[in-house]
């Protein structure tokens, strides 16, 4: 028998390297349900925590899940109530993790459906899909924050909203390259496809919606010195909308720019591109909701289109002209409008 035979395993090359990725294995399994019974334990104090302040939080069957990759708390439902009975909320089943290889960045799914009680009202939500991501980043901040949902609706007394997709983003303002600065603007997009909502006095008819703009030093107020966003609005917020779009089902389209300045008394002030197409279009949707307001749409979109030369709106070349506002007043030239803008907010 050749003396090759009698070698062993252990000591053969292939042996060795398969004993290695053995001991490896056994390593990161062991290593990672030691950390996922670490965050468990973590996570009870926490709840424990809330609890000692007088907010109750049920996590149905508390699970750490997502070996090998990612790690992540698993609840069959989650309701969270004060018990003063300040607050409740109630939701479905809530699934998230985080990387192991990049843990700065967390993903949540969330189940329908959403429960809650503001004010003595029920609000109901529910939805087919619902996911959160967050890239978080080591100085308490974070680089990108985004929320994308498909057929929500939602209903509180007797006013419902219908949206077949939706998303919403934020990110702080990129600094240049050449500037070692900290951010300090926040940006922020949301686009809505096909709403709708059913008010008790009021019926919006089938329509898109899109949001692209920056709150100037939005991301040092509201994230790195945490000051609550109204205070933020009547300390006198700045916004610098790129695209504000209302879509018709038809593709008749009245979009918005320019900057906008809130003052501490809640009235707008700024220089506003107005841009349409299809005016037709446009005042045929808002007759939907009135038919005294078709008229006055129609009047002003045909006077835009007339009048208007061409300007690009979040990538859509529409006609535009450029409105003035002052503490609320617009102004077209020298033409005031009779109708002022109502402060957005009262003390």
């Amino acid at each position: 028998m050749s003396k090759h035979a009698n070698r062993s395993f252990f000591a053969h090359p292939m042996g060795k390297f398969g004993i290695l990725i053995l001991v490896l294995f056994g390593l990161w399994f062991g290593g990672w349900y030691a950390f996922a019974n670490f965050a468990d334990g973590k996570i009870g104090e926490a709840l424990a925590g809330a609890g000692d302040r007088g907010v109750n939080v049920e996590c149905t069957n508390r699970a750490i899940r997502g070996f090998p990759f990612r790690i992540g708390v698993h609840c069959d439902a989650l309701n969270v109530a004060h018990k003063r009975d300040i607050y409740r909320m109630e939701t479905g089943a809530i699934r998230t993790a985080a990387q192991l290889y990049a843990p700065g960045e967390l993903i949540a799914e969330i189940d329908g459906p959403f429960k809650t009680w503001p004010n003595g009202r029920e609000l109901l939500a529910d939805w087919s899909s619902l996911r959160l991501f967050l890239d978080a980043n080591l100085t308490g901040g974070f680089e990108i924050a985004s929320l994308n949902f498909a057929d929500l609706t939602s209903s509180i007394g007797a006013a419902a909203l219908k949206v077949t997709k939706g998303a919403v983003h934020f990110r702080p303002t990129p600094v240049p390259e050449d500037e070692q600065a900290v951010p300090k603007s926040l940006d922020g997009a949301l686009n809505l496809d096909s709403f709708s909502a059913d008010l008790p006095r009021l019926a919006i008819p089938d329509a898109s919606l899109e949001i692209d703009g920056t709150l100037v030093d939005g991301y040092e107020d509201l994230i790195v010195r945490r000051r609550p966003f109204r205070q933020v609005m009547k300390d006198g917020a700045i916004f610098e909308i790129r695209n504000l779009a209302l879509v018709m089902p038809d593709g008749g389209r009245l979009a918005f720019s320019g900057p906008v300045e809130i003052d501490s008394d809640g009235l707008v002030s700024g220089q506003i591109n107005v841009g349409v197409n299809n005016p037709e279009s446009v005042a045929e949707w808002a007759g939907k909701i009135n038919h005294r307001l078709k008229q006055q749409v129609g009047m002003i979109t045909q006077a835009v289109a007339g009048m208007g030369k061409a300007a690009s709106f979040g990538g859509q070349e529409l006609r535009s002209i450029t409105l003035t506002i002052k503490r609320g007043q617009v102004s077209l030239g020298f033409i005031q409008l009779p109708e002022r803008i109502p402060p957005l907010f009262r003390d």
